[in-house]
């Protein structure tokens, strides 16, 4: 089969290209690329790119062959993927391609993959079930910090549903059951037969032993790690299932990044209402035909697995690919980099999208170097400037002169980011804080900040020992707009044999 891709690029410095490194994960529902950019000192990555296709393989289950339609819509994929990685520079030697359910459990596999190397030169590697949970409770490890807690990792695939549990890095259990979104759909959800779907899950949950290894292992905490996964999470905090709509300043704000079985069973009653196929659509756009089936498994699992909450990952197979080629390529990689370091910017991430993470980031340097924008909007640009300009001196209202012009909800947005750069310049000029060794949580008791420090210093306020009485004043003003403008307060914990207790 003949292809046109570009064989010749421009050759990258080796500083520019040593470091990329990419994962291609070929799912039953769709496939994804994830480019990153490795800091071999400290073991993090940073996402460059990232795309999606949905190829749907598993249409063609029933028949256990791929079919030529979806062939081609695989290769459709990949040929994008190869251009992107090319435009990248990626080198093929750290780019891993990997297949899960619908390629695992094909009759025509080899001919499927003989055609994508011969095409493409992507050589594919098929996941068994216990090796795409693995991958998957590393990729999970580099989201949260809960490296030393047992952990039960679910992740709802297309084709199948892989379960680990593990600790400190190693799996102490791992299987995959072949219950799938896309399977469920085709079989039950398009006869509207959920009550036959539901007893089909629950058969093959007893007939696999699944119950009886989580009950003999246990756990401390569950958490979910797939696409479906997270579109419930954000259909919880939206009140999807109470037919509310939880409009607040901005998508994130306040968000747990969790839910309840409770909740699950909202969604879920939800979205089996016959009526209401039309705002599935609006809400999960291209996951709306497959939600159904989806949210139905979950609530099976978590009714026999005896679940109460499950918290939620961003970071699933394809990070964990990722994560195993830097321990391989690095020496002494830590598992925990990844984790430490996104709980530090978490606060920020849960309060605004990533283009305005972006412009809070260069804040700084554009306040000392007044360098010039691009890619931004006018009204992004003043915002950015206000930011450089109000984040130091007197927090500024709502009514503001500095804000005329602005709605309501900009001037919000303002103030929130405004109120995260104020405390964190504060810290990092007076605290001499270690930034990769800070973690950041949320409870109902408000927001939570441990700060590992790299001299000795004055315990902050409210932890019976005051600072030196400048600083401990223009935090504790600090800490007063924080609380005004998020409605929580923001505590602040020396890393300490008793602040680690606490965590």
């Amino acid at each position: 089969m003949a292809t046109n891709l570009p064989t010749t690029v421009n050759p990258p410095s080796s500083s520019a290209s040593n470091n990329l490194f990419a994962a291609a994960d070929m799912g039953t529902n769709s496939f994804k690329l994830l480019i990153v950019r490795a800091d071999p000192t400290t073991g993090r990555f940073l996402q460059l790119d990232r795309l999606k296709h949905p190829v749907v393989l598993g249409r063609d289950t029933p028949s256990s062959a791929i079919s030529a339609a979806s062939i081609l819509r695989a290769l459709d994929s990949l040929r994008k993927f190869h251009h992107l990685l090319l435009s990248h520079h990626v080198s093929p030697s750290r780019t891993r391609v990997v297949a899960t359910s619908a390629i695992r459990d094909a009759s025509n596999q080899s001919q499927f993959l003989h055609t994508i190397r011969q095409t493409l030169g992507f050589h594919v590697d098929v996941l068994s079930g216990e090796e795409e949970a693995r991958l998957t409770y590393i990729g999970v490890l580099q989201f949260l910090p809960v490296f030393n807690q047992k952990v039960l990792t679910i992740d709802i695939g297309g084709g199948s549903t892989e379960f680990v549990i593990g600790k400190e890095g190693d799996v102490i259990f791992a299987t995959s059951l072949k219950l799938g979104h896309v399977i469920l759909t085709e079989e039950f959800v398009k006869m509207n037969e959920i009550d036959r779907m539901r007893d089909h899950i629950r058969s093959l949950i007893r007939q696999s032993g699944l119950i009886e290894k989580v009950c003999e292992h246990g756990f401390e905490l569950v958490i979910g790690s797939s696409g479906t996964i997270r579109a419930i999470e954000k259909a919880v905090f939206h009140r999807y299932g109470q037919g509310l709509d939880n409009v607040g300043l901005i998508d994130g704000y306040k968000r747990d990044w969790r839910f309840s079985r409770g909740e699950l069973s909202d969604v879920v009653g939800k979205l089996c209402g016959m009526e209401e196929k039309f705002e599935r659509d609006g809400f999960f756009k291209r996951r709306s035909e497959f939600i159904v089936a989806g949210a139905v498994l979950l609530e099976e699992i978590f009714g026999m697995l005896g679940i109460e909450e499950m918290e939620v990952s961003g970071y699933s197979l394809g990070e964990g690919v990722v994560a195993e080629q830097l321990a391989g390529v690095f020496d002494d990689y830590d598992l925990n980099a990844n984790a430490r370091w996104r709980s530090v910017v978490r606060l920020a991430t849960r309060f605004n999208n990533n283009k305005k993470m972006k412009s809070a980031a260069l804040c700084a340097g554009i306040a000392k170097n007044g360098d010039q924008l691009h890619g931004y909007d006018s009204e992004e640009v003043k915002i950015i400037a206000l930011l450089a300009r109000h984040h130091r001196k007197k927090f500024p209202k709502l009514d503001h002169h500095s804000l005329q012009g602005f709605t309501k909800e900009v001037k919000q947005k303002f103030r929130i980011l405004c109120a995260i750069i104020r405390v964190s310049v504060l810290l990092q000029e007076y605290m001499s804080i270690n930034i990769q060794d800070m973690e950041f949580s949320h409870s109902h008791e408000g927001f939570k900040l441990v700060l590992s420090q790299t001299r000795d210093q004055p315990l902050v306020p409210g932890n019976g020992k005051p600072l030196a009485k400048d600083v401990d004043a223009e935090l504790t003003n600090e800490l007063e707009h924080f609380r005004v403008v998020f409605q929580q307060k923001l505590i602040l914990v020396p890393s300490s044999s008793s602040a680690s207790s606490e965590r």
